[in-house]
């Protein structure tokens, strides 16, 4: 990654990307790095605010690390040659095949901070080092079958199912390199940094002049990044070996979910094992799910309008159980599934209804809800706010019902109301 390597690869890509002064592009890279860097966790920030705790960090496709760089290799981009075992003997035979002089085994699991990481087994770090194939066997063998707790992942951890056996290589130069949509650039935006490694987060919180834009093989990055519909592709560290070659070692890719329809290869990796089981059931009715520590279940159309919901809750003094959103174009049977999710949670003592009918009809909400009350024969405490499309033909099928519905004016008097039947 020279001087002259930089330049041929910015000027190959001038017809894509405006060029900017240092200073601009510099601030311009530090902001979308924030930004895009908080991207896989901004769910759960929002939700720990309000003393909530998100049971798993993801709802959209996300690729295992050797998935990811398959991709990279299809795409011309250079990595480490490598290997994927789901045993000890297999991880073993794909040391002795690498033969290289160092091997690196990495646990394959979509949370972060793996090298820092604990298995339940003992073991200590999700990422190894050794010059020994039989070492590799050996520390597979403590790897798979058994959780790994990182600080990204729930308090009991991930279980390894998968390990890579890697090439490692000697890094002369370590630097960060990312592509990712920024919505303020309205399309993509480049992002390095000569600090790569482990903690980029905090280089951008703490070091913002060290973000540039621009870095060696972007040419093949971006092309990637239009071809599988990536709303980011992240290579943590993009390093250079002694001898001048240009190795990502880590690769992390985030892909548009509306672009399923045409992705449909990519997609059919997803790996749904990690995900949160009500989450992948909720995912299958069109519902975005995300499961919390509280006891008041939300049942809201639109994310502003949950995520206010769940505040509303907190500051009368309760705590929600989850995050869920309908959506616009609802359905009775949504609905109906929607309360099977909230009424299996053993944590749920109450349940809020907040519908506000834009797009919504709030006579379709109130169908679904009597039918749900009638058939899961609920039990515990439900609040019902509506306000909107036909909500007096919903408050009246409500009221006819003859169920035990406890109606609220607004979203205050709901969570009030909510909140008081938990207390009771």
């Amino acid at each position: 990654m020279n001087g002259s390597a930089y330049t041929h690869t910015r000027s190959s890509l001038h017809h894509h990307f405006p060029v900017f002064s240092v200073n601009m592009a510099a601030s311009m890279a530090s902001q979308a790095a924030a930004r895009g860097l908080r991207t896989a966790t901004s769910k759960r920030f929002l939700l720990d605010k309000r003393k909530g705790t998100c049971s798993t960090p993801r709802r959209w496709l996300n690729l295992q690390e050797y998935q990811s760089k398959k991709l990279m290799q299809e795409s011309g981009v250079a990595v480490q040659r490598f290997y994927v075992a789901d045993t000890a003997s297999e991880a073993l035979e794909a040391a002795k095949r690498l033969n290289a002089k160092e091997i690196v085994l990495k646990a394959q699991i979509l949370a972060g901070g793996r090298g820092k990481g604990v298995f339940d087994s003992g073991l200590k770090g999700g990422v190894h080092l050794t010059k020994d194939p039989a070492v590799v066997g050996e520390l597979a063998n403590k790897m798979l079958g058994f959780n790994l707790t990182t600080k990204q992942t729930p308090k009991d951890g991930v279980k390894v199912k998968t390990v890579m056996v890697a090439e490692a290589l000697d890094i002369s130069r370590e630097t960060y390199f990312a592509i990712l949509m920024d919505r303020a650039c309205n399309g993509p935006v480049m992002v390095g940094s000569p600090q790569g490694g482990v903690d980029i987060e905090e280089v951008a919180a703490s070091s913002p002049e060290l973000i540039f834009k621009a870095a060696d093989q972007i040419k093949r990055l971006y092309d990637l990044f239009l071809k599988v519909d990536a709303t980011q592709v992240e290579v943590n560290p993009l390093g250079e070996t002694p001898e001048g070659q240009v190795v990502c070692f880590d690769a992390k890719i985030n892909f548009d979910d509306n672009a399923e329809f045409r992705q449909k290869a990519v997609f059919a990796m997803d790996d749904m094992t990690e995900s949160d089981p009500t989450e992948t059931e909720a995912a299958k009715w069109d519902l975005k799910y995300i499961g919390l520590d509280g006891n008041i279940a939300c049942f809201v159309n639109g994310a502003g309008l949950a995520m206010a919901t769940c505040d509303i809750i907190d500051l009368h003094g309760g705590k929600p159980a989850n995050f869920l959103d309908l959506g616009g174009g609802v359905k009775e049977r949504q609905v109906y599934e929607a309360f099977k999710l909230l009424t299996a949670d053993p944590k749920v003592e109450a349940i809020l209804v907040n519908i506000f009918g834009g797009i919504v009809n709030c006579a379709i909400i109130a169908n679904g809800i009597t039918k749900a009350c009638r058939e899961l024969e609920l039990k515990v405490p439900l609040v019902v706010r509506l306000e909107g499309t036909n909500v007096h033909e919903a408050k009246r099928i409500l009221t006819e019902s003859g169920l035990p519905i406890t109606p609220a004016e607004n979203l205050d008097d709901a969570a009030k109301k909510a909140v008081a039947a938990i207390r009771k």
